[in-house]
């Protein structure tokens, strides 16, 4: 019995001496720089030779309106960061206020304070004819960058 116990207490002190050896990595896994990026290029598999998805939400006549989040990580600013997208042309064959329009007005959303999401919001509009692509990207700060793998998102409008 006593063997046991003090075989119990060189272990536990062996464990008390390893465990607090080990080096602080709490800064190693915080992230220092904040990002945004589409949340459906995250979820949705992108375009075969392309560096954007397809969401399957479509903008079509007589239905709502499209809804686009967008997620930050990182640090969350006390303050309402306001940003900017665009559309990418050389991608794009929908025309703004034609296929589709943008609700506000502006290619800007905002990014509430301490908050990690924002959102951009289309609607179809009643001049639209044909299957056009919109295609969609983020733009960053000097605050907030962009995630490359992330940033562009396409989304389909269908008129008759």
């Amino acid at each position: 019995m006593r063997y046991l116990l003090n075989k119990t207490v060189v272990a536990l002190v062996f464990v008390l001496l390893l465990g607090s050896c080990q080096e602080d990595f709490d800064l190693r896994y915080q992230l220092e720089d904040n990002y945004i990026e589409f949340e459906d290029a995250v979820t949705t598999t992108f375009i075969v030779g392309k560096d954007y998805p397809i969401i399957s939400r479509v903008i079509k006549p007589g239905e709502d309106e499209i809804t686009l989040q967008v997620n930050m990580s990182g640090l969350q600013s006390n303050e309402d960061q306001h940003l900017t997208w665009k559309i990418v042309a050389e991608e794009s064959t929908a025309a703004e206020n034609v296929d589709f329009a943008v609700i506000g007005g502006t290619k800007s959303f905002v990014l509430p304070a301490l908050q990690s999401k924002g959102y951009i919001r289309l609607a179809p509009t009643s001049s639209g004819a044909g299957n056009t692509l919109l295609v969609l990207e983020l733009v960053g700060t000097d605050k907030i960058k962009v995630s490359n793998n992330y940033k562009r998102v396409g989304v389909r409008c269908e008129y008759p």
